[in-house]
């Protein structure tokens, strides 16, 4: 019972990325690629990061960490291209440079688990996987993007808003306006934490709690085997205290003799 309760006591305190990693699931989609690839010719790829299949990551507080290809040869070498952030959200652009051969191609996905694309020839051209998942038909989804959109919007859903991104805001002044010097804005000062503010050490709660019961199941066992260790075989705890009583009684009747 005392190990179930911390099971579940740790998996309360795993990291967001750790349940995002559990929860959560992304696809990575290709842009239109050439007819034919060739070996040794550099070529930029566009693609897209969709959480759910359908959005722009979106987990509060979190980022989602580095994207790009992963090309893996049929002897086992691995081939990493990291992407580069385009202007639509989620769409980025990766270039690549592969040699002659067969290729498995994933999805590098941040925080996500990496994503089957599928299999590239080289010569030749790229073979898509099956879906690793299923987008149900009818599923109501949003525009974020504007005039460029991921491949197969609207996935056979339904678009109930749209969401395009918004230009930069800027304040225009006059042109014979003096120019002010720009400073720096102050750093927001970090809330202490409980552990922090305690002289924790940087322990949370959670942790702590998790770390008190470690030590309490500990504890338990060690007594538990102080006793058995101290309690002989075929013998109760009080019978081995009253064996003990009548030899220290036999001993001082000895010195007195």
């Amino acid at each position: 019972m005392a190990l179930g309760a911390m099971a579940m006591m740790f998996a309360l305190t795993l990291p967001a990325h750790a349940q995002t990693r559990a929860g959560g699931w992304a696809t990575t989609e290709l842009d239109p690629l050439p007819d034919k690839l060739v070996p040794g010719k550099a070529y930029t790829i566009g693609y897209w990061v969709l959480q759910h299949g359908t959005h722009p990551f979106d987990v509060a507080g979190n980022e989602l960490g580095s994207t790009g290809l992963r090309l893996t040869g049929a002897d086992g070498k691995t081939l990493d291209f990291l992407g580069t952030a385009l202007s639509e959200p989620a769409h980025y652009a990766v270039t690549i440079k592969v040699p002659a051969g067969e290729w498995r191609v994933q999805g590098v996905q941040g925080i996500f688990m990496p994503y089957d694309i599928g299999t590239m020839n080289i010569p030749g051209g790229l073979t898509l996987a099956p879906p690793q998942f299923v987008i149900g038909v009818g599923t109501e989804v949003v525009d974020y993007w504007g005039s460029i959109k991921p491949p197969g919007f609207p996935w056979d859903g339904t678009v109930t808003s749209s969401q395009p991104p918004a230009p930069p805001a800027t304040v225009a002044q006059p042109a014979d306006a003096p120019q002010q010097p720009v400073t720096a804005p102050a750093a927001p000062t970090a809330p202490k934490t409980a552990a922090t503010a305690s002289g924790g050490g940087g322990w949370s709660s959670p942790y702590l709690l998790v770390v008190t019961a470690v030590l309490a199941v500990g504890a338990t066992l060690l007594v538990q085997r102080v006793v058995q260790a101290r309690v002989q075989p075929g013998q109760t705890e009080t019978g081995s205290r009253e064996g003990a009583a009548e030899e220290a009684a036999d001993a001082i009747s000895i010195g007195r003799e």
